[in-house]
């Protein structure tokens, strides 16, 4: 029977500044798996653009988990842009004869803080990031052991027999101290949208101090200002990560618990 897919998103109440997304496969018995992608470009909607050409292309749906065709207006739109089905699924598709090794660090469009660990092809070296909790790319291991064993089979043949120090353990979750010491943000963080002043149109993230959150907009390519990444992980590294009001002291990373200053 067909898998049927559905796409949630929960944003805690408890705190603005934290939510995980979940995506998931809902298959006809109820049975839920998450989706993965190969590259996090994937994880973009649907763009025809604001031309109104007529061309044949492929996209990946995230409802579907598969590659559809559209119709592309012929300008601008996004990168889950394909010519043909075979580049579409080469681009998105997990497979195991696909290596993810190469990959950048990718934390996804959510807002989770989940440790995972990517390989760094520069350093060759397997390193701890944090995963927004839904999308990202395929280089994303939950064990540092899973990353050595994708990445780095002749390390692994070495190691196989010896025993993972504490900090190479599967990351667990735990209550961490993030706002002991009242951390300000740089000033650029503060810096409002700029989109530059030429014709192109790429996709570049901001913090937005209004809500707090590294947000996705379309630079022009030239001008602009600061507050202006190529990644959502370097806003996060820049002007979230460990920043949150003083009233917040601990959040468990996966099941997101708080626990209020008892001053407040």
């Amino acid at each position: 029977m067909a898998q049927l897919l559905s796409w949630s998103c929960r944003t805690l109440l408890l705190l603005p500044l934290i939510g995980i997304c979940f995506t998931k496969f809902t298959r006809a018995d109820g049975v839920r798996s998450e989706i993965h992608i190969f590259h996090h470009s994937c994880a973009l909607k649907k763009d025809e653009g604001p031309c109104k050409a007529l061309k044949d292309r492929f996209y990946f749906d995230t409802d579907t988990g598969r590659c559809e065709s559209f119709e592309y207006g012929g300008c601008q739109g996004n990168e889950n842009n394909f010519e043909t089905l075979q580049e579409c699924e080469k681009m998105c598709l997990v497979k195991e004869d696909k290596s993810p090794c190469q990959l950048d660090d990718e934390p996804g469009p959510c807002r989770g803080l989940v440790p995972r660990y990517f390989f760094d092809f520069k350093s060759q070296e397997c390193k701890r990031f944090f995963y927004g909790g839904c999308f990202g790319n395929a280089n994303n291991f939950k064990t540092i052991k899973e990353c050595h064993e994708r990445c780095l089979p002749a390390l692994n043949n070495m190691e196989r027999n010896a025993p993972l120090k504490p900090e190479e353990e599967e990351a667990k979750p735990k209550t961490e101290p993030l706002a002991k010491h009242g951390l300000n943000r740089p000033k650029l963080c503060f810096s409002p949208i700029d989109r530059g002043n030429c014709e192109g149109s790429e996709g570049r993230y901001m913090y937005n101090p209004r809500t707090k959150r590294c947000q996705m907009f379309h630079y022009s390519g030239c001008g602009g200002n600061k507050n202006n990444f190529v990644k959502r992980g370097d806003c996060i590294k820049m002007c979230m990560r460990g920043v949150f009001t003083a009233d917040l002291a601990y959040f468990r990373v996966f099941d997101i618990i708080i626990e209020k200053n008892p001053a407040v």
